[in-house]
């Protein structure tokens, strides 16, 4: 066994060790190990290097901590096994060595090249060791000892580098790119001894694409020519296209069963082993860097960041080389046109369809052919004397300014588009391409307005589809909205109708029955209105902080007995926030529209569960420029029949229903619908079929300050005493206005009746003290009531005011002040007689 100074480095080490069978091993147990031996082991395991002794005749192996790192996973198995056994792979080259080391010499080995099997492959590593021999105290050589340093990393980047430079060195000056593919490909497949390296090209519709010369070494062939990209298979071609490295090392077996026609593709080419590097431009794939083998192969990590530093080098090259020759060429062309106006020159010059021009650094035309005056309407005296700046649209001008910059500075600018005013004053798009050389531009462009013109046509063409379907959709809700209201307003005209006919012929007592009936009629579609508002978010709303638990509890006995026996009903009201900004009486609507909708989606029974929760905040920005603080959620589950997800995305749209003709309008969810979203909430149905329904309204958490608790007053019985009041009472529509006086007159107070705004105002300057003004909010000649409401408390504040509506555009509850009361239309007669009394009691 080993004391405690043999193992000092490592736990797991010492551990090891000290189980090890030692007495099993080609070593023996520790106590027989030479003393020489004994001590140069406690040295090693002490020292922070990777280090190793082996010894014996079968040169058993013992190593630090630091060594495990060589042997990954051989460790802990190599522990006391013979070093030939251990690396079996690297006996050959290292046995010479070992041998000298036993015969007494001191062996030092620089970045030997090694390919070591370890974690089940083979790598190519590099390392710098030495082989010293152990001397026992009789002066024989007991055993070696041996330290290492892994120089892969540094090898392989020295490699790179010399690659580089001798890269650089065959490319230079090389003014063929098809000469630069051809030589960097002898130098890549040189450097890695691979069968073929070639460079493909893709087409901008990224389906086609053209492979370049090639290198070659025996036994694969040249692959010269065009070529679809769906021969690189699926997967492996989206991994080129989004810019990552394909590298396979046998590609029948890791590709075999899931693309067996991308297996045959690559074998059909007396391929098995791969590395492809794609070259984006822009964002898109420009070029593919191929290097194949054929046999299988595990690539070196070297390997592949060669190759992928290879290709981003080499189409750089390329691409500059073919820059260099296209401004060659424009540069002699265009030097040639400058030099001498050749007739050939002339008639090149004068026939181009493309518009041509040499131009100053300073943005100035130097020569212009007839393409370019043709296109702009300037003569080309004009266009050389002005500068670029003038003819370029104002909203451009600074842009252009930096791109001049750009290009006094060598960069080329490739299809830059600006609009350029004609001599007729209208602006011109035009597609630039300019290359500085020398201190001037050499620009080709052409006219592409009417291609814009297009684009524009086709988005006005979208933009009368998307009015055709808002028209249809309209068309949809004022068809429902007609039928729906020309079977209420037939209950209301039959009843009246029916009425009138006994009346007249003396019979009284049906009366009340039609005149119930026309009431209910005129109710429904009182509420039908009341719904088109809140799914328009026009209704008039009365928000105050509301306690959503609170609510929800109060509606348990009304939800319980709508929804009848047959179905169990559970509130869970887990919020802890509790207290949201809306109107209760809308919110206990919804709530309980929502209630009615899983009641029928259950006929035979069921459950219905209504919950409340909390949302945690989003961090999402609204749109009043503040960071929501959370929402409270109420939730109303069933169990029922559910939707399909096309239902469901329907489900909040007016005049939808899924019910039976005349079991619905259709409003409910739409109702539901609007008052949320009015109140700055979301909305939002979970649903499958046969799984129920769940419709979660989710609205902003609350946390101002609560308003005082308001004392509800008792409201007189009808037949109570109570003052004669003086009122005035404004409304445009007549109709109501005399039924409204009448009924004030009946109860015995003065009125005072107007149309109007203005005419209201000159009858209250005649009237000692009004008590009392009721006035619609909506009023003709530009004044509404709210403002003649400020008017009249102006000139007597103890004035009381109820504010009528049926509808503003411009939200009523914004139209009323703290101090003024306030009744939506339609009302019944009783509830405006009470509200009266309410807000003039003393």
């Amino acid at each position: 066994m080993f004391s405690a100074p043999l193992a000092t480095w490592s736990d797991e080490l010492r551990t090891r060790l000290h189980q090890h069978d030692w007495a099993s091993s080609v070593l023996g147990a520790p106590d027989t190990w030479p003393p020489a031996i004994r001590t140069v082991v406690r040295l090693m395991l002490d020292a922070r290097h990777p280090m190793f002794v082996f010894w014996g005749p079968e040169l058993g192996l013992l190593y630090n901590q630091p060594y495990v790192e060589f042997l990954q996973d051989k460790h802990p198995a190599a522990l006391g096994r013979p070093f030939r056994a251990v690396w079996p792979e690297l006996w050959p080259q290292l046995e010479p060595l070992i041998r000298r080391a036993l015969a007494g010499e001191s062996v030092y080995i620089e970045d030997m090249p090694l390919v070591m099997f370890r974690n089940g492959r083979h790598e190519q590593t590099w390392f710098t060791f030495s082989y010293s021999p152990i001397h026992a105290d009789d002066g024989s050589i007991a055993g070696l000892y041996g330290m290492g340093t892994d120089t892969t990393r540094r090898v392989t980047t020295e490699r790179r580098l010399a690659f580089q430079v001798a890269m650089a060195d065959q490319l230079r000056g090389l003014s063929d790119a098809r000469e630069v593919m051809r030589r960097a490909g002898q130098l890549l497949g040189e450097e890695l001894g691979v069968g073929r390296v070639l460079f493909s090209e893709i087409a901008d519709d990224g389906l086609r694409g053209f492979f370049h010369s090639n290198y070659i070494a025996a036994p694969m062939t040249e692959l010269i020519g065009p070529f679809s990209t769906t021969e690189f298979g699926k997967n492996v071609y989206d991994h080129l296209l989004s810019g990552k490295t394909s590298v396979h090392a046998d590609i029948p077996a890791e590709l075999g069963q899931a693309e067996p026609d991308t297996v045959a593709s690559f074998l059909a080419v007396n391929t098995r082993a791969e590395i492809s590097v794609p070259v984006l431009r822009s964002g898109y794939l420009s070029s593919i860097l191929v290097v194949n083998h054929h046999q299988p192969r595990a690539w070196t990590p070297y390997e592949v960041e060669l190759v992928e530093d290879v290709a981003e080098r080499v189409w750089n090259a390329v691409e500059r080389a073919r820059a260099e020759a296209s401004l060659r060429e424009a540069n002699a062309r265009l030097a040639t046109l400058l030099d001498e106006r050749t007739a050939e020159r002339d008639r090149l010059w004068d026939m181009a369809q493309e518009m041509l021009a040499v131009a100053s650094t300073e943005g100035y035309f130097l020569s212009c052919n007839p393409a370019i005056t043709q296109a702009m309407g300037w003569t080309e005296h004009e266009l050389r004397t002005t500068p670029f700046i003038e003819f370029a649209h104002p909203e451009q001008r600074e842009e252009l300014l930096a791109v001049l910059s750009q290009l006094g500075a060598g960069r080329t600018i490739t299809r830059y588009e600006i609009r350029t005013r004609h001599r007729n004053g209208s602006y011109r798009w035009l597609s630039w391409t300019v290359v500085p050389q020398g201190g001037l531009l050499f620009m080709a462009g052409r006219d592409v307005t009417e291609e814009k013109q297009g684009q524009e046509a086709l988005r006005q063409a979208e933009e009368a589809l998307r009015q055709a379907q808002k028209m249809e959709a309209i068309g949809q809700l004022t068809g429902g909205l007609a039928h729906d209201f020309n079977n209420m307003l037939a209950g209301v005209v039959g009843n009246l109708e029916l009425g009138r006919f006994h009346f007249n012929a003396g019979r009284v007592a049906q009366l009340p029955r039609y005149l119930d009936g026309a009431q209910q009629a005129a109710q429904r579609a009182a509420t039908l209105t009341h719904r088109l508002l809140a799914f328009a978010r026009r209704q008039t709303l009365e928000p105050r902080p509301t306690d959503v638990n609170d609510l929800v509890a109060s509606m348990a006995e009304l939800v319980t007995r709508t929804v009848g026996p047959g179905i169990s009903v559970d509130f869970s009201l887990e919020s802890r926030w509790r207290l949201t900004h809306c109107d209760p009486h809308q919110l206990e609507n919804a709530i309980l529209n929502l209630a009615i909708n899983a009641r029928d989606a259950m006929p035979r029974g069921g459950r219905l569960r209504i919950c409340t929760a909390d949302l945690q905040p989003d961090n999402r920005v609204k749109a009043s420029g503040l960071v929501s603080n959370g929402h409270v959620r109420i939730s109303v589950v069933d169990d029922g029949a559910g939707m399909d997800q096309q239902t469901a995305a329907r489900a909040f749209e007016p005049f939808f229903t899924t019910k039976p003709i005349g079991q619905g309008t259709g409003l409910g969810l739409s109702m539901v619908f609007g008052f949320v979203k009015q109140s700055n909430g979301h909305v939002s149905i979970a649903s499958n079929p046969g799984e129920g329904t769940a419709v979660h309204i989710d609205l902003e958490r609350f946390t101002g300050e609560l308003p005082e608790p308001r004392v509800k007053l008792e409201v007189p019985e009808q037949d109570a005493m109570q003052r004669e009041l003086t009122i005035m009472l404004v409304d445009d529509e007549a109709s109501l206005r005399e039924v409204l006086a009448e009924v004030l007159r009946e109860a015995g107070h003065t009125i005072f009746e107007a149309g109007d705004a203005s005419t209201a105002l000159a009858k209250l300057r005649h009237i000692d003290r009004v008590d009392l003004l009721v006035s619609d909010i909506g009023l003709p000649g530009g004044m509404n009531g709210r403002q003649l409401a400020e008017a009249a408390l102006a000139d007597d504040p103890e004035t009381t005011v109820l504010l009528i509506t049926g509808y503003a555009e411009s939200a009523p509850a914004q139209e009323v002040l703290e101090g003024m009361h306030l009744m939506i239309k339609p009302f019944a007669l009783m509830d405006f007689m009470a509200k009266v009394r309410e807000i003039t009691r003393p």
